[in-house]
């Protein structure tokens, strides 16, 4: 694992600036985390606003259940990618966190985290390892995460659903580990979900949205580095099935015109000639299993009315805005 010889000068990172993104994204998750610990005591809802002990309680349990948690996921993902960057002597800058105040429910307080590669990859096994070393980090890690998180959320039984209460989709990933660890499944309408659930979920849905095979994602480099040049043929196909999901979720349409912007074809490596070794072509199927597992077609929804199910639905959540009393004119049902 040590990093290979390079002949460039050793560059001068700005760490100030990776430290203070990184700072400013505990803030914001930790705002987004407090609002999700309100699912762990969901009887402060809709009681006026909360004294002092009530918002420090809600602050320090959405730190240690949605902002730690959730930050791991993101640091290890993109760690992987740097750590394989060092192995094979390429130019990558340390992660770069990026703060979002969640103004709206139920944002996680930040758009995640990247690397920047400032060099061309050499062949298409160094594109392919480093491709996928960041989801399948970030995968690994987000497991005991929602272990935690499906073992301590809540049913409720007392509750009605209101109209713009939002509805979490579950990939795979969770149904299968309910399954295993309850032997039942819920959903997000049976349950006011744990914190750490939540942070899970969220880096599920971080990992499918980095494998999508397209552009320089993830998965962009994954499939350039399987397929070469022929991976311009899937990129149309790809981009009907993403425009075809978007009547499901329509923010699928929005990472459609992110795609479109950052652009489809992934650039060629230095040498094409290197093919991948078996093992490799091999891991490849486990990184479309880890897709499959992390991928919702409709991960979250708003629900507008209508018959909700016989068992227990689920209580709409007061924002964290309205609770800490952040953003005036903030709105909760209670």
């Amino acid at each position: 694992w040590s990093p290979a010889p390079a002949s460039r000068p050793v560059r001068r990172e700005r760490w100030w600036l990776h430290g203070l993104l990184l700072l400013l994204t505990f803030a914001t998750a930790s705002w987004a985390g407090a609002g999700f610990a309100l699912n762990i005591d969901p009887s402060l809802v809709g009681h006026g606003p909360l004294d002092t002990a009530q918002k420090l309680h809600l602050l320090g349990t959405g730190i240690l259940t949605f902002t730690l948690p959730l930050l791991s996921i993101l640091f290890c993902h993109e760690m992987g990618h740097y750590l394989f960057c060092r192995k094979y002597g390429i130019d990558a800058s340390p992660p770069y966190f990026i703060p979002f105040p969640p103004i709206f429910f139920p944002a996680p307080g930040t758009f995640g985290a990247f690397i920047r590669i400032r060099e061309p990859f050499r062949n298409r096994k160094e594109l392919f390892d480093i491709g996928v070393a960041g989801p399948l980090a970030g995968f690994i890690v987000t497991f005991p995460v929602l272990i935690y998180g499906i073992l301590h959320t809540h049913p409720h039984f007392d509750a009605t659903i209101t109209e713009g209460s939002p509805i979490f989709g579950y990939p795979l990933a969770i149904r299968l580990l309910q399954k295993l660890l309850l032997s039942h499944e819920f959903t997000s309408l049976d349950v006011y979900e744990h914190p750490a659930l939540m942070a899970g979920w969220f880096g599920l849905l971080v990992t499918a949205l980095n494998l999508l095979p397209l552009g320089q994602l993830d998965g962009g480099h994954a499939i350039y580095a399987l397929f070469g040049r022929h991976q311009k043929k899937l990129i149309l196909p790809l981009l009907l099935i993403l425009a075809g999901l978007g009547f499901t979720y329509p923010g699928w349409w929005v990472w459609l015109v992110i795609i479109l912007i950052l652009g489809t074809k992934h650039p060629p490596v230095l040498d094409e000639t290197v093919p991948l070794s078996r093992g490799r072509k091999i891991l490849s199927l486990f990184v479309l299993l880890v897709f499959l597992l992390s991928f919702a077609p409709n991960p979250i929804w708003l629900y507008e009315g209508g018959s909700a199910p016989r068992r227990s639905p689920e209580k709409r959540r007061g924002t964290l805005v309205h609770q800490l009393d952040l953003h005036a004119g903030a709105k909760h049902a209670g």
